[in-house]
């Protein structure tokens, strides 16, 4: 393996999307990777990233950065958190 970065399973992507779902049921993640945003905007190279679109096709956040690891463990309440940060909103 070595400096060779992390990836995302299947199972990892299944459950972010499942879980923004549930956050967000009117939206639809749309999911892309470092060189999608033109590769100078990822914090990381090894970073995945979505968005949430609507029916109509337009995007309703900005660019959301997850680490490959951490999309297991998402929550509802993780990815609400995440979408108002992206979107510059704070409580």
């Amino acid at each position: 393996m070595g400096n060779q970065n992390r990836k995302a399973t299947k199972e990892e992507m299944a459950h972010a999307r499942r879980v923004i779902c549930e956050a967000f049921p009117d939206l639809e993640p749309v999911f892309g990777a470092h060189g999608d945003y033109g590769g100078h905007r990822a914090p990381r190279d090894h970073t995945i990233s979505f968005r949430l679109r609507d029916q109509r096709g337009r995007f309703r956040s900005n660019v959301v950065w997850v680490m490959p690891q951490h999309l297991g463990t998402l929550t509802v309440a993780d990815v609400e958190s995440l979408i108002n940060h992206a979107n510059g909103k704070r409580k």
